[in-house]
């Protein structure tokens, strides 16, 4: 067998070479490359012999055997273009250092072939960093989660009656009061769906969370039109249809328990009477407590929600840019397609689209010469 006979006198020797026998080149796994020298180890060997006897391997491109009196075969690989080192942008220090356990390129004796290596943990722990993104995509949640949760809290405020005209603005105002209910709630809902989706890197829910948003900027701008439009325009008429046309028994009963007042503009003007409204009160009518109230109202509801608008757009346009880069982590975790292994032409080749054209016409002309000097060598076999 080859591994029991002498490498200088095997019987199996090298076809291609002039001078002393030597074995032929075989697809050795790259695992037994020493790392230092680029020499395969012969693992088949007597262990005895095993360090002593170092096959030189080169591979894909030259198939002859590291010989001093191949004279075709040196002419042949001084004529050959090395190729350029491989560009290699996500590692800090270019292409590394042979000495490093984070070592990415290894030469194989010198020749130009370069061989990556499975990066190798070298055990301290790495302090996790967040992108400048993800900072900027939790701040702008977070600003959406203090709007959404004031909103929130001032319906919850109102519904349940914990504050002392919320009664009022109950009976008189159900539909803006509807919208806030609404915009709070999915902004709340919203923004914590944004921080699940920021701690998680997770895009899906990101992706959910950007469409969330316009939803959200149409519910704000809502409640400001509606706020803006009912106080421009003709509010003490709009009050007073409201009171005799649109308010039934127990709604006027409710605002004058509120307000403390008795009907409309005085007690003879559309009163409903209890214990305190009767026609010898001296309470007054609820035309200016009731409008007073109801136009300071709309005015801050209108100016915050108009100031929230560009600070929304911003929101928006922030998790619409840093949403797909939560992490460092380039789509689905693929490399760019110029920084994929291509088997077929070099075995594995990095490179950049500035040199990559370079490289692939340097591989063709590789094979080539590799082709020619195979039906070289077969014909001096022959002769």
């Amino acid at each position: 067998m080859l591994e029991e006979a002498d490498i200088g006198t095997s019987r199996f020797a090298h076809p291609l070479s002039f001078g002393p026998a030597d074995v032929r080149q075989r697809n050795y796994p790259i695992s037994n490359v020493n790392p230092t020298t680029g020499n395969y180890r012969n693992s088949s060997a007597p262990s005895s012999a095993r360090n002593s006897r170092l096959l030189n391997v080169r591979f894909p491109f030259d198939v002859s055997p590291d010989n001093s009196t191949n004279s075709l075969s040196t002419q042949n690989q001084d004529e050959m273009p090395p190729l350029p080192a491989p560009v290699q942008p996500w590692l800090n220090g270019g292409g590394g250092s042979s000495h490093s356990p984070r070592t990415s390129i290894m030469n194989v004796d010198g020749s130009s072939l370069h061989i990556m290596k499975r990066y190798m943990h070298d055990g301290v722990p790495r302090k996790m960093r967040w992108s400048k993104h993800k900072w900027l995509l939790l701040v702008a949640n977070t600003l959406l989660f203090i709007y959404g949760l004031g909103a929130s809290m001032l319906v919850v405020l109102t519904w349940f009656k914990l504050f002392e005209r919320a009664d009022t603005v109950i009976v008189g105002e159900p539909v803006l009061l509807g919208l806030v209910t609404a915009m709070g709630g999915l902004c709340l809902l919203t923004s914590l769906l944004g921080y699940t989706g920021i701690m998680l890197n997770n895009r899906g829910i990101l992706a959910i969370y950007n469409v969330l948003l316009w939803p959200c900027f149409a519910l704000i701008a809502s409640v400001g039109y509606v706020s803006y439009r009912k106080n421009k325009w003709n509010l003490e008429a709009k009050l007073r249809n409201q009171w005799h046309d649109i308010f039934d028994r127990d709604d006027r009963s409710r605002v004058q328990a509120n307000l403390r007042c008795c009907g409309y503009k005085e007690f003879t003007d559309w009163p409903e009477r209890s214990s305190k409204c009767f026609p010898r009160t001296l309470l007054p009518g609820c035309k200016y407590k009731y409008q007073t109230l109801t136009k300071s109202g709309l005015i801050y509801t209108y100016t915050i929600t108009f100031l929230l608008l560009p600070v929304h757009i911003f929101v928006i346009f922030v998790a619409l840019l840093c949403s797909n880069h939560v992490n460092r982590k380039f789509g689905k975790g693929l490399p760019p397609k110029i920084y994929r292994i291509d088997y077929n032409a070099v075995g594995i080749v990095a490179a950049d689209p500035t040199t990559k054209s370079d490289m692939l016409t340097g591989v063709r002309r590789k094979e080539s010469q590799r082709r020619q000097y195979r039906a070289a060598s077969k014909r001096v076999v022959t002769d």
